[in-house]
């Protein structure tokens, strides 16, 4: 059997690779390769639990890779020690880490991202400092704590400068940028044993947290391989990577009044990674949240300034970009009655990669085109310590050319899928992004075969300003809700009749299609309950329609909970337009795009997950253009026949003859074999197997043996002996390759019955 894989939304599953070898093998530039001068007599003080200590200046080649991944190039910059009290050692910290960018692939893996935070003690042993865990729950054996360390640092004895502080004595120095193996790279079944090896490290810009402790940046620099077999990446085999973290150590403290939530049935909320509960085996989890109550200061968010860098763009000039952006964020202060959000412009002062400030980040990349969420909360009890998302121009790019006035435009964006690569852990595990929106596929051929009259009515009744403004909005709006703890509600669309009188959805954290997203700047029914429920505003649950999305993006439970879709009826009023376009785009010569691949494989969900209605509809809307009697349009010949038996080969094979994965795929059962559907499957196999079109070939016609082998039901048993009953008589009459291929059908028949179930 081949194992079929589903197309990537970019949500993949971890699998940890370790960096630097063994604790000790150092990732900052050894002492023998690097000559660095010793600092004269400096003026520190030992203040503080966590102290900077300058050990020098950078070294050439130190200098030369910062230029690389920030642009700053200067001799007079400086790396440092840490200095820690000692008698902190045993308190707990947060220990946590930012990805800030990675190259040369920046543009995707390298967003800026929150790899983990931690809670941490510290304890020195064999010329070490060990970070160790100290999360609560942590249970082995015979309920035992875990003596579990996440990374060791040198310590440094022999700085002269440092040795020579009054009070050095009570503090512990280490090296924060020769740690053993804190980075490592992330992958799926795409990376498997692909390997990183550290050859530079160093820290820099370090700054003092107001709670006593400290943030600064790790850069590195290194070689990522990967494995010769993965040919479709031979240009990553040997590949040159750099990157830079923004790290932190900061008191532990949790917020005074902070209240736990417990998960509902349904999953409506991110959890935290939860506890071992003693004696019991069992794992208990929160809900992710703030700590949001009545009369508290607002929580700040801010908006990074090189946003307003896009607005020298003639297409984006006249974009109120910055009110767009801060109406999002503070659009969920209706919600809770009260000021929760406020939105400033940050200055040149203020850095997204601090630890104690929540971020709206500008990428200036257009590939891939979207937003991303991300947080940071407290690994104990679930409280959000910081959140941020990040916005690309990409997604200004095609809501440009999606809301253009020039109708040729809207169908003018061409998506492709982009192949996985290799991302970072950090601390030995890595933390998903809580979304990835790709709005790539705006504008998609077919992606408009849906368009009613109620949303020519809507486009026009707007300024394209209006329109890319408010669409901006909404998928700020979206992006924030995931930071206030809510998971996508893939049903939300199913509220949308059509009719100007209902909502285009019931929630905004829908991945909503862009005929809706204009229609969406506030939260919906369901949003404004479940973050009532969530904050103990209210004991109520929502009560509109749910589901969410499971692993890589795919949608759970039902084929219309999926994204993109519209209306109530998503597979007659959305899929059904769409598929019969891009179908008949393929079939007229059309190469096969990514959205019809992923609208094809839509409708096989409802062949395999749909109520019986939807099963026979959903498969009667894959092969009505494919189907004997092949109906071949005037001006159309032999390519067009060679790309529908094509068609129809693929997608009976994907039904019957492939291997689903069922973490790639939300519905691996097999297809149904209730009477309708089979009538109709039956229908297309035997006209096929006996070519009543006369365009079949023998490729595809013995095929058909294998799905009716693959469908293992005593009616297909049935079927396959009424056909070869119907070939065997129609022997006589054939000569040639006609009765060549006809006896090796009879005989791929008589193996497949010989014994018919498996």
């Amino acid at each position: 059997m081949v194992r079929r894989g589903r197309l990537p939304k970019r949500c993949l599953v971890a699998v940890m690779f370790i960096l630097c070898g063994v604790p000790g093998s150092g990732c900052s530039e050894p002492p023998e390769t690097v000559r660095v001068a010793e600092p004269p007599e400096s003026d520190v003080v030992l203040e503080g639990d966590v102290v900077e200590v300058p050990r020098g200046a950078l070294s050439e080649a130190q200098s030369k890779l910062r230029g690389e991944v920030d642009g700053v190039v200067g001799n007079g910059e400086r790396t440092f020690y840490l200095a820690i009290r000692r008698s902190e050692l045993s308190q707990r910290w947060f220990w946590s880490g930012m990805l800030r960018h990675f190259f040369p692939d920046g543009a995707y893996w390298g967003v800026p991202h929150n790899l983990r935070t931690y809670v941490v003690t510290m304890r020195e042993k064999n010329g070490r400092l060990f970070f160790m865990n100290a999360k609560d729950g942590l249970l082995f054996g015979g309920n035992e704590k875990l003596d579990f360390p996440l990374e060791s640092y040198p310590i440094v004895t022999d700085h002269a400068p440092f040795n020579r502080l009054s009070g050095s004595e009570q503090y512990v120095l280490i090296d924060p940028a020769a740690g053993g193996d804190s980075i490592g790279i992330v992958g799926d079944r795409w990376f498997g044993g692909a390997t990183f090896r550290m050859e530079m490290s160093f820290a820099q810009r370090f700054r003092r947290a107001s709670d006593g402790g400290a943030m600064f940046e790790q850069v590195f620099l290194g070689h990522l391989s990967i494995p010769e077999d993965r040919t479709a990446y031979l240009e990553y085999n040997d590949t040159r990577w750099v990157g830079t973290l923004s790290l932190a150590l900061r008191k532990y403290r949790e917020g005074p009044g902070y209240t736990r939530t417990p998960p509902p049935e349904l999953p409506y909320y991110f959890l935290n990674s939860g506890r071992l509960l003693p004696a019991s085996g069992e794992v208990e989890q929160e809900a992710l949240k703030w700590n949001i109550h009545p009369g508290m200061k607002p929580i700040r968010w801010y908006m990074t300034p090189n946003l307003l860098e896009l607005k020298k763009d003639p297409r984006y000039r006249d974009l109120d970009l910055v009110g767009a952006l801060k109406r999002g964020i503070e659009a969920w202060n209706e919600v809770f009655g009260f000021p929760v959000f406020e939105a400033v412009l940050a200055d040149a002062s203020v850095d997204f990669g601090e630890d104690d400030k929540n971020f709206a980040i500008f990428h200036p990349v257009l590939e891939p085109a979207g937003a991303w969420a991300d947080v940071a909360p407290n690994p104990n009890t679930g409280e959000l310590r910081r959140a941020h998302f990040v916005f690309n121009a990409g997604l200004f790019r095609d809501a440009d050319l999606f809301f253009s006035d020039d109708p040729a435009l809207l169908s003018s964006n061409t998506p492709v899928e982009r192949p996985p690569r290799p991302r970072l852990s950090w601390g030995g595990e890595a933390q998903e992004r809580l979304c990835e929106l790709d709005t790539s596929r705006m504008g998609a051929r077919g992606s408009l075969a849906a368009l009613t009259d109620p949303d020519r009515a809507a486009l026009a009744s707007m300024t394209k300003k209006e329109k890319m403004e408010r669409h901006f909005t909404h998928i700020v709006v979206h992006e924030v809700g995931h930071t206030l703890g809510l998971r996508h509600n893939l049903n939300g669309s199913r509220t949308y009749d059509g009719t100007p009188a209902t909502p285009r959805s019931s929630s905004v954290m829908d991945h909503l299609h862009e005929l809706d997203t204009i229609h969406m700047v506030k939260p919906g029914s369901f949003d404004v309950a479940a973050v009532r429920h969530l904050y103990g505003l209210s004991s109520a649950l929502p009560t509109d329609l749910f589901c969410t999305s499971g692993p890589r993006g795919r949608a759970l439970a039902e084929p219309a909970c999926a994204s993109l879709d519209r209306f109530d009826d998503p597979l007659t009023r959305y899929h059904t337009p769409v598929m019969r376009e891009l179908m008949a785009d393929v079939l007229a010569g059309t190469p096969q795009s990514f959205p019809f691949i992923i609208s094809r494989q839509t409708v096989e969900d409802y062949v395999r997950g749909g109520t019986e209605q939807e099963q026979v509809r959903g498969y009667d809307l894959l092969m009505e253009q494919v189907r004997p009697p092949l109906q071949v349009p005037s001006g159309q010949g032999a390519a067009y026949v060679a790309r529908a038996n094509a068609m129809a080969l693929r997608i009976l094979r994907d039904l019957y003859l492939l291997e689903l994965d069922p973490y790639y795929s939300p519905f691996p059962n097999p297809p149904p074999s209730t009477p309708a559907y089979t009538e109709a499957l039956f229908s297309d196999v035997r006209g096929i197997l006996l070519d009543v079109d006369g365009h079949r070939p023998f490729s595809l016609r013995r095929e058909m043996v294998a799905v009716l082998k693959a469908h293992q039901t005593l009616a297909a048993y049935g079927l396959l002996l009424e056909l070869h009953a119907e070939l065997t008589a129609r022997l006589p009459t054939l000569s040639g390759e006609a009765r060549w291929g006809t006896l090796e059908l009879l005989g791929r028949i008589e193996a497949a019955n010989s014994p018919y179930f498996r």
